[in-house]
């Protein structure tokens, strides 16, 4: 624990990084005839001192989870398979909150505990509701469903802020 990245001595930094990818494919809208539509993926990586936080390319970040992570401690389902079902794969997260810090412990290869400060899971929350934005502006101009529920995402952020 505690690499010196912004997160102060003592403190481990945790970073996101969202990517979208953009394209478009033809689907069956009918026995004879085919549509081509938008096709709009998302990948959410978190890193922890710039080490990416899950081992397994094929785990995916649980972004509800994240934000239900500002308002309660425990473990939570933070990384599930990609397909959808955790039992399949995936790890919890145990969060707790500690004086100015929120402690992350996780079991994956090796048992693994971070301590970041409140002030940069904030300004990482802050980046994710400002991409997943501007992820769901794309996904409406596309004529595709959003996702993201950002006023359930920023009250929590409030929660969490004011807490």
């Amino acid at each position: 624990m505690g690499k010196e990245l912004g997160g102060g001595p003592g403190y481990d930094e945790l970073s996101v990084e969202v990517t979208v990818d953009v394209s478009k494919k033809y689907i069956n809208v009918s026995k004879h005839k085919r549509v081509l539509t938008p096709v709009i993926n998302e990948t959410v990586i978190l890193y922890v001192n710039e080490v990416r936080l899950n081992e397994d390319a094929d785990e995916v970040f649980v972004v509800t989870e994240f934000f239900e992570s500002l308002m309660q401690q425990g473990q939570l389902p933070m990384y599930t398979c990609s397909c959808g079902i955790f039992g399949c794969g995936g790890f919890y997260v145990h969060v707790s909150y500690k004086d100015q810090g929120v402690m992350w412990e996780t079991e994956q290869s090796a048992y693994r505990k971070f301590m970041f400060t409140r002030e940069n899971v904030r300004c990482v929350a802050q980046k994710l509701i400002k991409e997943l934005s501007a992820l769901n502006d794309l996904r409406t101009a596309s004529g595709l469903q959003t996702y993201h529920n950002l006023d359930s995402y920023r009250a929590k952020l409030d929660g969490f802020i004011n807490y």
